[in-house]
């Protein structure tokens, strides 16, 4: 019954549940690995009885599955109720240590040796090892059956897998997640702190196939670089697994299209919940000192970012060039105005002045998703300045590609753009 009242349609049945309900249960019943082992089941169960995105058989698409609206409230709420649950997980896990003096000193971390001192598999240690073995495994499992577009759930997703993080500490970050998401996605990672019980059930997870391996780019990847190496300690290793992704791995030769495509879409999802988790902290009204905190993350995430794109602007590589010029294009809806300007439009301007004509559509194109999310003077000047010279360069490729930005633009921008255009 607890699980129907969880899942009820209605948001304050649910958040009753969840709030009072619950926790009265597992206090009463000392049930929690019950719930646990049927909340993930049931979330899973719910994304699979859903017709798949595509009848072609073995094709990716096919993979995937369209939720309807009842089955993503399912697994929405059962995410929430998942977030709730961790506290009281990390709790048990400190009271259930094996090894209580290797705890950190206010005794709420995980720190290195006591992970090393647990990969001996002398000890059972059910409720920590529930999450590397059972609960990162099902939502890998979980996620990879969603599409695209379900940008929502996986950001409930990455909020949970930052929430674990914050609580478990940086070491078991390192040295527990970090591992398990690298092997996901088909990278090494040491499995040194895993005992031998553990380490098959990660290896398992590696992608087995090409399928398999662009699954896991579309579905793990944005898990990865958002709940994995988003976190505030991680930011380096963001930064360097970026470049890699973006600049390295796509000056190899043979590095196709749709890889890059893949990979830029887990970076548009980074953005996303870089966004989100802004926008919904200071919709609660968070006090000064945290906003303030925030916006400060916010900005060390973003400018970690734009440093790697800019790298592939400046680029002898023409190919990296058409790259940033995309990527640009998909990130602009999750930005602001003073991002555009700082970030954005000087890009943009560089890589338009190029006489690469691939580089210079590409920028065109981009311009005109700037055009179509913003209307400040400063940005819509700056624009028609940039379309003017787009314009005297004569040729007829030129033109279309100015044309078809505007297009795109006209029905969202300012009448000075409509007029510019007139």
């Amino acid at each position: 019954m607890m699980f129907q009242l969880v899942c009820d349609p209605s948001g304050v049945v649910v958040e009753t549940t969840i709030r009072e309900l619950v926790p009265a249960l597992l206090k009463w019943g000392n049930k929690l690995d019950h719930v646990l082992r049927v909340l993930l089941s049931h979330m899973l169960s719910s994304i699979e009885c859903c017709p798949p995105l595509s009848g072609v058989e073995d094709s990716v698409e096919s993979h995937f599955h369209v939720l309807g609206e009842r089955e993503r409230w399912t697994v929405d709420v059962l995410l929430r109720l998942l977030l709730e649950l961790l506290p009281v997980v990390h709790q048990i896990s400190i009271e259930t240590c094996p090894y209580p003096p290797l705890l950190d000193s206010v005794g709420s971390s995980f720190p290195k040796p006591l992970l090393e001192k647990y990969a001996e598999g002398h000890v059972d240690w059910p409720t920590f090892e529930w999450l590397h073995d059972d609960c990162f495994p099902s939502l890998i499992q979980i996620v990879s059956l969603l599409p695209q577009k379900e940008d929502s759930l996986r950001n409930r997703i990455s909020s949970f897998l930052l929430a674990v993080s914050k609580r478990f500490g940086d070491d078991y970050l390192t040295h527990i997640m970090l591992p398990v998401f690298l092997v996901a996605v088909g990278d090494d990672a040491d499995l040194a702190c895993f005992p031998s019980t553990s380490q098959p059930k990660v290896k398992a997870l590696r992608p087995k196939n090409a399928g398999d391996e662009r699954i896991a780019r579309l579905c793990v990847l944005p898990l990865l670089l958002a709940g994995v190496l988003g976190s505030p300690s991680k930011h380096e290793v963001l930064t360097e697994y970026l470049r890699n992704l973006l600049v390295q791995n796509a000056e190899l030769e043979g590095h196709l299209a749709m890889q890059n495509v893949d990979v830029y879409n887990s970076v548009r999802f980074l953005w996303l919940v870089f966004f989100s988790q802004l926008l919904s902290s200071l919709l609660v009204g968070l006090l000064t000192l945290s906003g303030c905190m925030l916006c400060s993350l916010f900005e060390e995430h973003h400018n970690l970012v734009f440093n790697v794109i800019w790298e592939m602007v400046v680029s002898s590589n023409m190919d990296l060039k058409v790259n940033a010029a995309k990527l640009l294009k998909m990130i602009v809806p999750y930005i602001d105005a003073k991002v555009a300007s700082a970030h954005v439009l000087p890009a943009l301007v560089t890589l338009g002045s190029e006489p690469n004509l691939p580089v210079l559509y590409a920028s065109i194109d981009a311009f005109g998703t700037v055009a179509q999310n913003f209307k400040a003077d400063v940005i819509v000047d700056k624009i028609r300045v940039q379309m003017d010279a787009f314009l005297e360069d004569g040729s007829h490729e030129a033109i279309l590609a100015v044309i078809r930005a505007l297009v795109v633009a006209v029905p969202h921008t300012t009448e000075s753009l409509r007029d510019y255009i007139l």
